[in-house]
């Protein structure tokens, strides 16, 4: 079986259950062609680099899955274009699938944390 990550971009118009139902679906797929689903990562609602159909924004998706044979990857590219939700989607093999966060997951959790531990208040600032 071959590693492969699956990147997908979701209209940001949709619900977030929507978000929940495509990743269920690619799920369903992945299953169906006897693959295995390694990790997901949902990095949530981000600014795209340039428009796409019109859309400045897009929900991020990220699967690591699991899958023999190129028919497996061929079938969910092909459902993934007919789904109109989905605005863009890249599917890229790797040698293997890290079980740790993805670069753009550990930044988006650097993000968050505003604890300022390595840095001085503003009134010990001189």
């Amino acid at each position: 079986m071959a590693f492969y990550e699956l990147t997908y971009i979701i209209r940001p118009d949709v619900p977030t259950t929507m978000v929940d139902t495509v990743a269920g679906k690619v799920t369903d797929l992945i299953k169906k062609h006897k693959g295995k689903l390694v990790k997901t990562e949902q990095w949530g609602l981000r600014t795209l680099a340039y428009p796409i159909s019109k859309h400045k924004k897009g929900y991020y998706t990220m699967m690591g899955v699991s899958l023999s044979g190129q028919e497996a990857i061929n079938d969910l590219e092909h459902q993934l274009k007919l789904t109109e939700d989905v605005i863009r989607f890249m599917t890229i093999k790797v040698e293997d699938i890290s079980k740790e966060p993805s670069a753009m997951l550990k930044a988006k959790n650097r993000m968050g944390e505003e604890d300022g531990s390595d840095r001085p208040e503003r009134s010990e600032r001189a």
